[in-house]
């Protein structure tokens, strides 16, 4: 039995729409050194959903912004070429991000606030511990759930079995996927960006999310989310109990981090996601 629904999922994502052509062009645009921010502005324009996305977290409170910004230009230069290339990389799958799933419990946007506190804890936790890329760590914390989109309709028919499993051997949601469908969202949203063609270190955070440990490669970036996600998770009260995380062990041995200083850095991320909330 679970052979064969994995193998759907695995025909599920293998459908999955490529990257749209307007947003694979624009990625590559921002790679060029020449290019400007007018340029990039005009691009942004010609997609009426990019746009607005852009717009919206160019004005987002958690992000640390006032909503002043009333133009596409004017986002462009209060996010700047890096930020942008995370949205538009997280453009996707934003729609699917924002609407209910019902066998994870989430209503409508519940997914796509969590992936954007987890993106900002991610970046901030990136700076604390000297990983040197934390845009990188932002776009995974933003992506690190996409793959709960794809199993949300097994997870509603398991629900009850689900819960029942984590409870009684205290298990994390994560792994009672992998017992009782085969795979779970973290791998499939690793397939999902394999499929997108997404940078490798992003495959390898979002597919190794919750253990870093088994990441064959870039394996602090993996550590970095997980401990984002648990803080998020534990600062969000409104998420049902089936999303409470914790942080893996092997996150603090990969980032070289003594167990006295969670209770700092979960501080200093609280405060960051409630002054921003």
């Amino acid at each position: 039995m679970l052979p064969k629904r994995v193998d759907t999922i695995l025909g599920s994502i293998d459908q999955l729409r490529p990257m749209p052509s307007n947003v694979t062009r624009l990625l590559k645009e921002l790679e060029d050194p020449t290019i400007t921010a007018g340029q990039i502005s005009d691009q942004i324009g010609l997609d009426q959903a990019l746009a607005a996305l852009i717009m919206q977290m160019s004005n987002s409170a958690l992000l640390g912004y006032g909503r002043t910004c009333t133009s596409i230009s004017d986002a462009v230069v209060r996010l700047g070429f890096k930020r942008i290339k995370s949205i538009v990389m997280a453009s996707a799958a934003s729609d699917s991000m924002k609407r209910s799933l019902r066998g994870y419990r989430l209503g409508a946007g519940q997914l796509w606030e969590h992936s954007l506190a987890v993106a900002v804890a991610a970046e901030w936790v990136a700076q604390a511990v000297h990983y040197p890329f934390p845009e990188e760590a932002y776009v995974t914390g933003l992506l690190h759930d996409m793959g709960k989109l794809m199993l949300d309709q097994y997870v509603l028919s398991d629900y009850t079995k689900i819960v029942e499993y984590m409870h009684r051997y205290r298990l994390s949601l994560w792994q009672v996927e992998e017992k009782l469908i085969g795979i779970d969202h973290a791998k499939v949203g690793g397939l999902m960006a394999e499929k997108w063609q997404f940078p490798e270190s992003l495959l390898y955070g979002i597919r190794n999310h919750h253990d870093p440990s088994s990441a064959r490669k870039n394996a602090e970036l993996a550590a970095v989310v997980n401990m984002a996600n648990a803080f998020a998770s534990q600062t969000n009260e409104k998420l049902p109990d089936i999303h409470t995380k914790s942080i893996h062990p092997a996150s603090l041995a990969i980032l070289n981090l003594s167990s006295d200083k969670i209770a700092p850095l979960q501080n200093r991320v609280n405060q960051i996601l409630n002054v921003n909330a």
